[in-house]
């Protein structure tokens, strides 16, 4: 792959770090160091596992399995409830640390990003340079571990620190990707899961190197589309998917009650618990949201989504809730107990209007007051200050015992 000023070769970074969660709480209780420990839920409960220690990934335990399997599957774990809080400052923490390497970070987790390196060789001499002294830099200061992938694509960049997995660094250099791809198992490309993966082995594609040579052509006569983009990626290619300037295209928190609940009182503030946290998400990203959506699920399991569009985009928290909330008690059949609910936002854009759902000193105001709340939040954690309808009456934080927060838009 020829290199020329106009054009210099991707450089691009793919940054995870490794079992995040558990990391995080070995660093408060050194302890753990070394043992089987699954953070998520109540083993005995619904929840899912949110993250494992490799000693536990020995057994089979992975992230999104009910914590009632990798009980099953690792009984002498130690089965920890998630600190959102805690976690979320390390983050903030690490994407300071990127920041100071380059200014196009895209952070797509609480615990994952890429960093384009494109064109930073003065600062920071060669990207594999740079890579390794991102990883230096994040141990000394976090004392956290992390595994990168460096490659021309976000694609094989994010293969890669797979591979590298844990504590490692993998350079695929330009012109050996597909190269690199060739041997890997289909399932390894991001994108093929349960329903594709079948479907490509009854064809006699069982690595991405088959997926290469059948060709573009056969790809697209089998699966349309879809086949040219399967294609594409094969060869080790960015697609749409991974254009790396789009912002999150939505940003949702929900949470599986361990036990099913027509409690108005505590589905109202979990509600709000749950608005907070989509609005604090969306000041990071400096996006305004101008649909808000409710998720609701009966201990059937029947599932209901509603949605309301807003006069005025917005990322305050006492906006996001009070539209949520009137979607509930809309929607909720209170002879019905329920198991989930999740709140939602989209249609995401860089701006607000005025005026519109407040007026302009209201809505001055409540933006200082979240401010101040953010950095309050950043400094102490998440729950040091709520919404007083997310309190339980007569705390002084919000109930957390009975929450497990999944989703990682």
């Amino acid at each position: 792959m020829a290199q020329s000023p106009d054009h210099p070769i991707p450089q691009i970074l793919h940054v995870d770090m490794d079992a995040f969660f558990v990391s995080v709480e070995e660093l408060e209780n050194p302890l753990l160091k070394g043992k089987a420990v699954i953070v998520g839920a109540d083993p005995d409960g619904r929840g899912v596992v949110a993250a494992a220690s490799y000693e536990a990934r020995k057994y089979g335990v992975h992230s999104a399995m009910p914590t009632r399997t990798a009980k099953k599957l690792c009984p002498h774990a130690i089965f920890l409830r998630g600190h959102h809080e805690k976690y979320s400052h390390y983050s903030h923490k690490i994407y300071d640390i990127f920041s100071e390497f380059t200014p196009v970070v895209e952070m797509v987790s609480i615990d994952e990003a890429y960093l384009d390196l494109t064109g930073c060789e003065r600062l920071h001499g060669s990207a594999f340079r740079a890579a390794d002294r991102l990883i230096r830099a994040i141990k000394e200061r976090t004392e956290l571990n992390c595994s990168v992938g460096l490659s021309t694509s976000h694609l094989v960049s994010k293969i890669a620190s797979d591979q590298a997995k844990p504590h490692g660094l993998l350079y695929v250099l330009p012109g050996y990707e597909a190269q690199f791809l060739a041997p890997l198992p289909v399932r390894r490309m991001p994108g093929i899961g349960k329903v594709t993966e079948p479907d490509l082995l009854s064809r006699g594609i069982v690595t991405i190197g088959d997926l290469a040579a059948v060709g573009r052509e056969k790809l697209q006569q089998w699966f349309g589309k879809y086949g040219e983009w399967l294609y594409a990626k094969s060869q080790g290619r960015d697609i749409e998917a991974y254009q790396y300037s789009e912002e999150p295209k939505s940003i949702s928190h929900e949470t599986t009650f361990d036990v099913d609940t027509d409690n108005a009182e505590e589905l109202e503030r979990t509600l709000s618990y749950l608005s907070q946290l989509v609005a604090g998400r969306l000041r990071d990203h400096r996006l305004f949201a101008r649909t808000v959506g409710l998720k609701l699920r009966y201990a059937s399991f029947r599932t209901l989504t509603r949605d309301v569009t807003l006069e005025e985009p917005t990322h305050l928290d006492s906006v996001i809730f009070e539209n949520i909330l009137r979607l509930f008690e809309n929607a909720w059949n209170r002879k019905q107990k329920i198991r989930l609910l999740g709140v939602r936002t989209s249609n995401l854009e860089h701006g607000s209007f005025q005026p519109g759902l407040l007026e302009a000193p209201q809505k001055d105001r409540l933006e200082r007051v979240m401010q101040t709340t953010d950095k309050l939040r950043e400094r102490f954690g998440f729950d040091a200050v709520q919404l007083a309808r997310s309190l339980e009456p007569g705390s002084q934080a919000p109930p957390r015992k009975k929450r497990k927060f999944l989703g990682r838009e």
